[in-house]
């Protein structure tokens, strides 16, 4: 490694540079999952930007410095909580109409107990 090349210097401070990181990631991901992330951020009315970083951050609970950054952890939607929470009203619509439906046949036996006894 040549200490005169401007490469080497830049990544060579990255790798040993301060312990402060910038804030900027790369990163690499299947397109479909890109063009999944951008339809949901506009869904969402936020940005790819906010929509990742916010996932992220509730990912491992994250709520430290630097979150009013233009970073919006709390408007990242948690779509496993939504599922749970759609298949627990369904459930419980389901027990609903078996009560109903349990008490609607008691209230018969008790109108032909009355009306034959």
């Amino acid at each position: 490694m040549s200490a005169s090349s401007p490469q080497t210097t830049r990544s060579e401070r990255r790798s040993r540079g301060s312990s402060d990181p910038s804030g900027r990631l790369l990163l690499r991901m299947p397109r479909s999952l890109h063009g999944a992330l951008a339809q949901v951020a506009e869904r969402d009315g936020t940005s790819l930007n906010q929509l990742i970083t916010g996932t992220l951050a509730s990912a491992i609970g994250w709520t430290g410095e630097g979150a009013g950054e233009g970073v919006v952890p709390d408007r990242a939607p948690d779509h496993a909580a939504e599922a749970r929470s759609k298949r627990t009203l369904t459930l419980v619509l389901i027990a609903n109409a078996v009560a109903v439906g349990l008490a609607a046949l008691a209230a018969i036996g008790l109108l032909l107990y009355a009306l034959l006894g």
